[in-house]
């Protein structure tokens, strides 16, 4: 389960496009945050992707991925060319294919080769008819289902969703969000499988799953707090949100129908990493990613292209300790061991710092004048060890001795039992 949405050109602070993302998995799934380089390949190499290989192309873009640690593809990314895509999980009527590319995989493909929104989705469509969609994308469960795109750049927005090789396109027409439902009614632009102006979310949406996954209430806290969303800080708290009933309840039970999603009991997702992405037209792109789960009490920090700072990794496996031990200190926080309003305090005057910080470097540099890269490295830098410093601080050894609460108590006993031995 997910929600991404974007504030596009016009509705926002910057000369550019918003672009948000919470990653809602399996609560005991590394995280991992990987900076790929650009890279020329050989004619006729080609590249493995989850379960099958395809070919390669010529040039492919630097990215930076925000992914399960065991999957090829990725949950959410940007690459060098300003281009930022996230994608859903939706439940659809087409039957389950033999494994063929994930919707993770057509992600990092389409952001390593894109240099717009709309190339994405155009090169995401040929390898879906080419290839098709399919493959086990649960962690410690089997978990099957098709896939819904949000791509960005500077400019723009699109919309992908999908029913096995059967999809619908639409633009963004000002703020828009995506969930785990289908939601391009006949609105497309560019379709398979449905006649010009034909309904696609009616056609093909499953509607138990899609129900239950509590999408439509997700999408629409979204859709609600966008319009008075104007910077990078409301992204923040629209990904760190709660819907009314579980505010104040989030570390007693688990939900499914708040964006800051937490497992426990019989929920089995949990958000697992999150960014914000602002993509601008004159100037370098600026990510904030958290590299932990629970975004409600984990930190945004700036990440830059060129940048070498956590929680943005080389190395996969530095990735996911840096994950594990965030994911520890949540553990406490769920046992009664650290106090979330006395962590969120701490994290809220840091951001504070980075987001002033962030803004007088951009601004400084002048309409069309690029900002000192040097200067937005040190800040990455700067709050890299300055979060890093804050988790020390709160970090307690017996992160998993959580007194019986019955289902939910019983439900985090196990999976902190198995995140000890990943942890090892």
């Amino acid at each position: 389960m997910c929600d991404t949405f974007c504030l596009p050109f016009g509705y926002n602070d910057d000369n550019g496009t918003y672009f948000a993302k919470n990653s809602d998995r399996s609560p005991n799934e590394p995280h991992v945050v990987i900076y790929v380089p650009e890279k020329h390949h050989p004619t006729g190499a080609a590249v493995a992707c989850t379960y099958i290989s395809i070919p390669q192309v010529e040039h492919t873009h630097s990215v930076i991925l925000c992914k399960p640690s065991w999957i090829w593809g990725a949950e959410m990314g940007v690459n060098d060319a300003q281009v930022a895509i996230g994608n859903e999980a939706v439940f659809t009527k087409t039957k389950r294919g033999d494994p063929a590319l994930t919707g993770m995989d057509l992600l990092r493909l389409a952001l390593e080769r894109a240099d717009t929104a709309k190339a994405a989705i155009e090169i995401m469509v040929t390898l879906l008819e080419t290839y098709g969609q399919g493959g086990n994308c649960g962690f410690d469960h089997p978990f099957f289902y098709d896939n819904s795109f949000m791509a960005a750049d500077p400019k723009e927005a699109y919309i992908l969703e999908t029913s096995g090789k059967n999809y619908a396109v639409a633009r963004a027409n000002g703020r828009c969000a995506i969930s785990n439902r289908l939601s391009i009614a006949t609105e497309h632009e560019a379709r398979a499988g449905i006649e010009d102006g034909g309904d696609f979310s009616r056609r093909y949406t499953e509607p138990v799953y899609s129900f239950f996954s509590a999408a439509h209430k997700r999408r629409q806290q979204v859709m609600d707090k966008l319009p008075a969303s104007k910077s990078t800080a409301d992204l923040f708290s629209i990904l760190r949100s709660h819907e009314q009933s579980d505010d104040g309840k989030e570390f007693v039970r688990g939900s499914v129908k708040s964006v800051c999603m937490h497992g426990g009991g019989l929920i089995g997702d949990h958000t697992t990493g999150s960014l914000v992405a602002v993509l601008r037209q004159d100037k370098p792109a600026t990510l904030w990613v958290t590299g932990a789960s629970t975004p409600c009490i984990s930190a945004f920090k700036p990440v830059f292209f060129g940048s070498d700072a956590a929680p943005v990794f080389t190395d996969p496996e530095k990735s996911k300790i840096y994950w594990l031990k965030r994911e520890h200190l949540h553990r406490a926080v769920i046992a009664g061991l650290v106090d979330p309003a006395a962590l969120r305090e701490r994290i809220k005057i840091l951001e504070t710092h980075w987001l002033a910080q962030e803004r007088q470097i951009i601004d400084n540099a002048g309409s069309g004048v690029i900002p000192d890269a040097e200067a937005l490295h040190i800040l990455s830098r700067e709050a890299s060890e300055q979060e890093q410093s804050l988790i020390d601080e709160f970090t307690v050894t017996d992160w998993n001795k959580l007194p019986g609460r019955v289902s939910y108590g019983k439900y985090w006993r196990k999976k902190n039992a198995a995140l000890g031995g990943a942890g090892n």
